[in-house]
């Protein structure tokens, strides 16, 4: 075994790189100690590379991470060895068991200060070799990093787009860069990091970790450090659903908050009674959003409402939502630019009301807005256009 650890180390630093490539950029990873951390190396294979596939995770250390610390987990003939080094024993995996598919991608389970440092990951498919640094920090508290959005479930339609929210907060003590991840978690009590879904890093976006997702996946905002990590998954399926988590972290804070989304196949029994229309009012007045509906009583489940300010050319992608109903509470600080501005008209939603009043509507307020129902597997949606004259 030692003979072929040599032999393996010496392959990695051949200067032919063939038709390998890691699609991970170089990042730095922090995680809250005790948590799990998530190490990404995602990458391709080239036709020219015809030998057997070895993944190799190291632990690298001294001034410009030249020197080789440890091996930390190996897959090489199809076999997974993790029992290198001895601090990482039992805590280190590979997230799946088809690396071969291109997710060579390791999480480290219960992380400790003693746990930060250079990672590298390597790929050798010979003649091809690649491979990717990834520099892990773990902290000891979470800072002055908050995340606003209430955890909660979010429903939509098969085909229509999902919107997950994401409002967070940063603190002056909080001076390192920004990163946000989406994760895809599973588990009796969703402690398992089942996939990355999208990363901003370094003023950067990668968003094409998760293959089922790809494509689909997209952050509401432009401009992330304002406070909006929100993001959309269009064309939704059934196995989207499942719990994603929203992870904020600008050193030393980090804080994450788990959004459940549910994806039904069928439109159930509610309906919206409210016809789609314009509303015009004018600048500084109150502007008035009916959305009036009934139930039907074979959707049994809670009762969701939602509101949201739509854009693009067919109004198909949610840039906020901005007032929500969710098992009789109201949730009302999504959208800063309303916050305290927007209210439910009714006091009693379950009566088929879920229209909103706008206070001292501005120019800026006029677009389209979506009023959404879910009941049980019913959900219905309407659209209203709100023009504000000066």
């Amino acid at each position: 075994m030692v003979l072929l650890l040599g032999f393996l180390l010496l392959l990695g630093v051949t200067g032919f790189t063939g038709g390998v490539n890691i699609t991970t950029p170089e990042q730095t990873v922090q995680e809250v100690q005790g948590e799990t951390a998530h190490l990404p190396c995602m990458f391709t294979l080239s036709p020219e590379d015809q030998g057997p596939l070895d993944v190799e995770w190291l632990l690298l250390s001294g001034p410009n991470n030249e020197v080789v610390d440890h091996v930390i987990i190996l897959y090489t003939v199809d076999k997974i060895y993790s029992d290198y080094y001895y601090d990482l024993k039992g805590r280190v995996r590979f997230i799946t068991n088809d690396v071969a598919s291109g997710d060579a991608s390791i999480k480290i389970r219960t992380v400790r200060p003693s746990d930060s440092g250079t990672y590298q990951c390597r790929v050798k498919k010979a003649p091809g070799v690649g491979m990717t640094t990834i520099r892990l920090t773990v902290v000891g508290f979470t800072g002055g990093v908050n995340i606003t959005t209430p955890e909660q479930t979010v429903q939509e339609v098969q085909g229509e787009t999902a919107h997950l929210p994401c409002m967070f907060t940063l603190s002056p003590e909080d001076r390192g860069p920004l990163d946000v991840e989406w994760l895809r978690l599973s588990g009796p009590n969703n402690e398992v990091m089942d996939h990355v879904v999208i990363l901003y890093s370094s003023d950067k976006i990668c968003d094409d970790f998760y293959p089922d997702l790809k494509g689909r996946v997209h952050f509401t905002s432009n401009d992330i450090g304002s406070g909006d990590a929100s993001i959309n998954i269009t064309s939704t399926q059934l196995s989207d659903a499942g719990t994603y988590q929203c992870r904020v972290k600008q050193s030393p804070g980090v804080v994450n908050r788990n959004i459940h989304l549910a994806v039904t196949g069928f439109t159930g029994g509610v309906n919206i009674t409210t016809p789609e229309q314009t509303v015009q009012e004018v600048q500084g007045e109150t502007a008035h959003l009916p959305c009036m509906f009934t139930l039907s009583p074979k959707d049994r489940g809670p009762l969701f409402i939602d509101w949201m300010l739509l854009t693009g050319p067919k109004n198909e992608v949610v840039n906020h939502m901005f007032i929500v109903s969710l098992a009789d509470k109201i949730y009302d600080g999504f959208y800063q630019d309303m916050k305290g501005r927007v209210k439910f008209t009714s006091n009693d939603l379950q009566s088929g009301d879920a229209s909103i009043n706008i206070t001292n509507v501005q120019l800026s307020d006029a677009g389209t807005y979506q009023c959404e129902v879910f009941h049980g597997a019913g959900a219905a949606k309407r659209a209203i256009q709100l023009t504000v004259v000066g």
